[in-house]
Formats: C-alpha cells, structure tokens, sequence
C-alpha cells in the first residue's frame, strides 16, 4: 500500500474508534432543524433554562435567582421539619451531589449530544434545577409553602410562563434525577411526584385527557417531564392504537385523507360537539362529533412540543395520537370559513387570535411532521366511514347541488328568483291554454 493509502488508512481508523455510539431512543435530543423552520420561538424557553441545552443563555439568567431561592426553602424546610433525615443543609446537600456525582455518566448518556460542561459544572446544575423542579410543584400543590415574596405565583405571567417552559423538549432533566430527589424527601413515592406534575401542568393542556395507569417504580418509565405529560393525557383508545394485533391488521387497510368541514357539510355531514377526552373523534349517524379544544397563546407551543417529542420517541408511530389529532384538524381546517364553523359549534374556543390565524396555525404545525403513517394512523376507520359517506352518489349530487345554488345568499336569491319566474310562466301557459279552449 502506498504511503497516500496508509495515511488515509489511518485518519479513516482513528474517527471511527473516537465515534461515540449512537444515542437511545429514550434520551433527551436537541429539536432537529426541520420542525424550526416555520415557528422557531415554540420550542425556546421564555424565562428559565433547565438541563444544559440552554443554560446560561441570554435573559434567562434572570431565574438563577429565584431557583437559589427555591432551593434554599426546600432543604431549610427539609432539614427543620420534625425528626428530619438530615440533620442541616450541608448534610442534604451533601448527600444528594454524592449521589448525583455517582450517576454522572448515566446523565451524560440522557442527552443526545456531547455535553462540554465539567462534572461540578453538571452536578450543581442539576442541583439546582432538580431542587426548582420540586419546590415549584410542592407550591403549586400546597399554596401555603408559599412565601410571601414569591413573585412566581404573585405575577400569574411568571408561573404560566414556567408551565410552558418545563415541557419544552430541549429544556429537560432526567427523570430519574428529580425521582432521586423527591426520594430524599418524601420516600420512594414515585406516583406522588407525577400527581404533582400532572396538576401543574393539567391547566395549560388545551383539551381533556385520561391519566395513565400509574404504579410501581416510575423511575425510568418516564424520560423527562414532557414524557410524563404525554403519556398522562391520553385518548379513551390509546391501549388499542399499541396492540399489536391491530397495528398488523391496520397494515393492509387503505384509507385517504378527509375533506375540510366546509365540503363535509356539502356532503350532509353535520359537525357538533362531543364529550371524552380531546381526541375522541367519531363519526355516526351522518354526524361528525369532535370534543372542544382551547386555543391561547400557548397552545402552539404545546402541540409543537408534543408532536416532536412523538417524532423522537421509540413508540412513535404506534403512540402518535398528538400527531394524528393535529393532522385531523389540518384536514378539517382549509380556511377560516371552517374555523368560524367549528367555532359557532363549541369546538374551537378561541382565546387566542381570529379565525385566520387559527387555521394558519394548523396549517403550519403540521408542515414539517413526518406521517401520518399508513399502517398507524388513529383515525383510520373514523376516515373511511366519512369517505364513504361523501362517495355515495346521493350524498355527491347533494354536495354538488348545495355548493352551487346555496353557497351564498346571492346564490340563493337567483335560484329562487329563476324558480318563481319559471312557475309564473308556467302559469301564463296554463291560463293561455285554458283561455283558447274557453272561447
């Protein structure tokens, strides 16, 4: 071999023995540039940084303050309740970065990316934002832990501000870390700490959900706390979309995408409002019943979160119900007419902006969302119930008919209009006729 070929022989050798092996699918990613592209602001935090992905970063070192303060009133209390476990702040903290300082190699294997800070760098950072996490939970929870200075539930902009923020994708903890925590204080009670984070962040969901069947060691079920919100919001069919009897049966099923609501009216198609949790779409009797959805100023930011945390996830296609709910809306809504249709039908409460802005809204979200997928899609047979309908020939000569002579009041006017001067000269025919016979 040459000496060109054993150089690059070598070079080769070497970057393949320095790459590190490919991340978990159970692992906190960095949100790839695709989703960027339309609403970069959904996925940055607002006021607080957690975890290393945005640490130090601009304006959000703001909230260092209040997480020393937070974390402070977590550990005084800790160590002064009766017979406390650790006899004074030190010994707490002692305690809990040993343990941290123990699993740094499994949360630097939790992100996705290389991390460049040191292990103190690491570990205080944890720490602080582990302690935060809790307090600001325990207070939510308990409104008398409160302090009275606390500007976080004093200025109802802050606390909002900070439920977004917490289940943002980039800005993440372990779960396993705030677990190791929240055991420090109040035992191995795993289901308590996702009670907790289920009422803080119930209030921002735009849409009812059913709680997940919580039990046992939760340590590592969840990956972060978005992971726990996802997979504790769920549809009324979630087991079904995971058997695996039906993921193989839904493989051989064709089925196309619905039409806007405006069209599906054309068809006969009523739209009203259901009970259930948000995605508990059906269609029966000719009417297509949708629970309602509550849209402010977080609900993009939300969804946007949810549908790349799917994206990411092991599960995904078979748990995507966020994705395939958001696609369902992006089929239903093509203008604003359609947003006004679900809005005068208490579908779509509008918190936010008007009608335009709702329906660009859908439009954008699902932009750069890979799937629907063919063989997982939670709608399928909700889908072809309406096709079918819209494809029968009645139904079409009725869509045609109504999209032509009563699309608007003009239109209306007209057909009337030709209607009553066909039947007057009728009439005059009639008359005539009868007036020659009589004479």
């Amino acid at each position: 071999m040459s000496r060109t070929g054993q150089d690059v022989s070598t070079s080769l050798i070497e970057e393949l023995a320095g790459l590190s092996a490919s991340p978990s699918r159970r692992c906190i990613f960095r949100v790839d540039d695709q989703f960027l592209t339309v609403n970069r602001k959904a996925y940055l935090p607002e006021i607080v940084a957690i975890g290393p992905y945005h640490h130090n970063k601009g304006n959000l070192g703001r909230m260092e303050e209040y997480k020393k303060k937070y974390v402070k009133s977590l550990i005084k209390r800790e160590v002064t309740k009766p017979k406390p476990k650790y006899k004074d702040i030190n010994t707490f903290v002692e305690t809990f970065v040993a343990d941290l300082t123990a699993l740094e190699h499994e949360i630097r294997a939790s992100y996705a990316e290389p991390l460049s800070l040191s292990k103190d760098e690491l570990i205080k950072m944890m720490v602080m934002d582990s302690c935060f996490i809790i307090e600001l939970l325990k207070r939510f929870d308990d409104p008398n832990l409160s302090e009275e200075d606390d500007r976080i539930f004093r200025m109802n902009w802050m606390l909002t501000s900070l439920q977004r923020d917490l289940i943002l994708f980039e800005n993440q903890l372990p779960f396993f870390v705030l677990c190791m925590l929240h055991d420090m204080i109040e035992g191995e009670n795993h289901v308590q700490l996702v009670d907790h984070a289920v009422l803080f962040f119930n209030g921002i969901l735009p849409g009812e959900g059913n709680r997940g069947l919580v039990s046992g060691d939760l340590k590592y079920n969840y990956i972060h706390l978005l992971d726990l919100v996802h997979d504790e919001w769920l549809p009324s069919f979630s087991k079904a979309c995971l058997r695996e009897d039906l993921k193989n049966t839904k493989g051989t099923e064709k089925w196309e995408f619905i039409r806007c609501v405006t069209e599906l009216q054309e068809a006969g198609i009523r739209i009203e409002k259901n009970e259930g949790t948000l995605f508990d779409i059906v269609f029966e009797n000719k009417t297509l019943k949708i629970p309602p959805l509550t849209i402010e100023d977080r609900t993009d930011s939300i969804l946007r979160n949810l549908i790349v945390h799917e994206q990411y996830d092991e599960y995904y296609p078979h748990f995507s119900f966020v994705s395939d709910y958001v696609k369902v809306l992006d089929c239903l809504i093509d203008s604003p007419k359609d947003v006004g249709i679900l809005r005068q039908s208490g579908i779509i409460v509008n918190w936010k902006s008007d009608d335009e802005g709702v329906s660009t809204m859908f439009t954008d979200i699902y932009e750069s969302v890979v799937g629907p997928s063919k063989r997982d899609f939670c709608y399928i047979g909700t889908f072809n119930q309406i096709n079918k309908h819209c494809c029968q020939r009645r139904n079409r000569w009725m869509a045609s008919l109504r999209k032509t002579y009563f699309s608007n009041p003009w239109a209306i006017i007209s057909l009337f209009a030709a209607a009553a001067l066909l039947i007057l000269n009728l009439l005059q025919t009639i008359f005539t006729i009868m007036g020659y016979f009589k004479h």
